[in-house]
């Protein structure tokens, strides 16, 4: 197993992010109908940046681990930084190849902030 695949397993079995206890601004939710996967986001904001970040649900490795990752990335943005945040950006942040069967899964944690902001604004 390579190092970024045990990276996956690691953040699936210990998130960071997942349950944390913060004050939202913004929540969302969403689910991947195809495979069950579930999460629901939480946002606390300064002013028009990512204070914090929490999210919770349940699914496979990759959208766990994908939603754990994406605390690192965007606590500290703006909204529209957030919103301008891509695919590419997040699969190159989890380290492997995602298949074109996994992507949903790998970009829920993803679809859900972007999705929350805009009914936000």
């Amino acid at each position: 197993m390579n190092i970024y695949a045990q990276n996956i397993l690691d953040r699936y079995k210990e998130p960071f992010y997942k349950d944390k206890k913060i004050k939202p601004d913004i929540q969302g939710n969403k689910v991947n109908h195809s495979c069950g996967d579930k999460l629901d986001v939480q946002l606390e904001l300064d002013g028009d940046k990512i204070k914090a970040y929490s999210f919770t649900g349940v699914g496979c490795a990759i959208s766990q681990a994908s939603a754990d990752i994406l605390g690192d990335l965007i606590v500290g943005m703006t909204l529209d930084e957030v919103l301008n945040f891509t695919k590419d950006e997040l699969f190159e942040a989890l380290g492997i190849e995602i298949s074109e069967r996994r992507a949903k899964c790998a970009l829920l944690a993803l679809e859900a902030v972007q999705h929350a902001i805009l009914q936000y604004a």
